[in-house]
């Protein structure tokens, strides 16, 4: 018989990643384990006499083991100070990960506590309270060290490299790639004229959009630190920016984001000046982890309809922020053209971008 034929991604059977489970963690009796999404990892609920747990399994390659060191660490960091995060849970004999072998190779899994409550519902009120929560872990972190490596949340990782991977699905539109390839200069130039020495940097989550926690009462638990990494704190506040776009609802939310931050951290002029720098670079950094990733998401979804939109709403944001002419776009851009993967894997895809609620940018 001929050996399997090589693949990239695989699904592991939820049926065995259970009785593993309760081989190796004290969950008691594990009564349900059931895929949620898939995406940039791949996210189980667990069901089990000791509780609700989310298991994560990592794509093969996706995270180093030093990385997801560091992602453990800080969450162990939070936990140790109060902060509510989804923690990470030790195995039987200690460790936190552990590899699977997989037809593709070996996959990193982490299980972590569950966030009690629900998704946040995107009122002020609540993204008042979700301010106060990112502002809670950046204070936590400002102290936070270790010595495992992670890659940082600098202008390599937000524009360069995601414009390698944006590159070759824009060939056929050399103006609009140009647009997009100046744009980010604006950003580079704009980010090295703020002061270094004003800008809030330490620990970042990386993808603080509002999606990734849950309230309960007063509380917020924040959840998914696979984005995390240090770098500048006005990145990680931009990042609730972008996605709530500026229609008169996403202008409430931002100000009451702004008002929880402040009522349990401040906010210095240089960061609050950085912030429409990283809504543009955030932009930049989705379409090309996007891109990057079309051996298993597929690419289809990646068509001029999709590029349209990116640019129709760089162009505005530059327009109203960054000064200078707008740039055109090939095609008919506008804001109700489609773009996403299938419905199924959207949401998991792009984490930051729920299939009902598309960003702006």
């Amino acid at each position: 018989m001929a050996p399997p034929f090589p693949v990239t991604y695989s699904t592991l059977s939820a049926e065995a990643l259970a009785a593993w489970l309760e081989a190796s963690y004290e969950l008691g009796a594990v009564t349900a384990c059931r895929l949620l999404h898939r995406g940039l990892n791949d996210s189980y609920l667990v069901e089990a006499a000791r509780g609700r747990h989310v298991l994560r399994v990592y794509r093969a390659g996706w995270r180093t083991a030093d990385e997801i060191a560091y992602e453990v660490a800080a969450l162990e960091h939070l936990g140790r100070k109060g902060v509510a995060v989804a923690l990470p849970v030790r195995r039987r004999g200690g460790e936190v990960v552990d590899w699977l072998p997989a037809p593709e190779g070996i996959r990193a899994a982490v299980l972590f506590t569950h966030a009690p409550g629900r998704e946040l519902d995107g009122s002020s009120e609540e993204s008042r309270r979700y301010g106060r929560a990112v502002a809670s872990i950046h204070a936590a972190t400002d102290d936070f060290e270790t010595g495992h490596r992670r890659f940082a949340l600098d202008l390599d990782h937000l524009l360069t490299r995601p414009l390698a991977a944006i590159r070759p699905f824009l060939r056929h539109r050399p103006a609009d790639l140009d647009a997009i390839e100046r744009l980010a200069d604006i950003v580079r130039r704009g980010v090295a004229a703020l002061p270094a020495g004003e800008l809030d940097r330490g620990f970042c989550h990386g993808d603080f959009h509002g999606d990734n926690a849950h309230i309960e009462g007063d509380t917020v638990t924040m959840f998914d630190f696979d984005c995390c990494g240090p770098g500048w704190r006005a990145y990680d506040i931009a990042v609730f920016r972008w996605r709530w776009g500026e229609d008169e609802a996403g202008e409430a939310r931002w100000a009451a984001f702004l008002e929880g931050y402040r009522s349990e951290r401040p906010i210095g002029e240089a960061d609050l000046a950085a912030v429409p720098l990283f809504v543009v670079a955030r932009a930049i950094w989705l379409r090309g982890l996007h891109a990057a990733n079309t051996a298993d998401w597929g690419r289809s979804w990646l068509n001029d309809a999709y590029w349209d939109r990116l640019l129709k709403g760089l162009r505005e944001w530059q327009a109203k922020h960054l000064g200078g002419e707008p740039e055109s776009v090939s095609g008919a851009a506008s804001a109700a053209l489609p773009e996403g993967p299938p419905a199924a894997a959207r949401e998991a895809i792009v984490a930051d971008a729920p299939a009902t609620r598309r960003p702006k940018l």
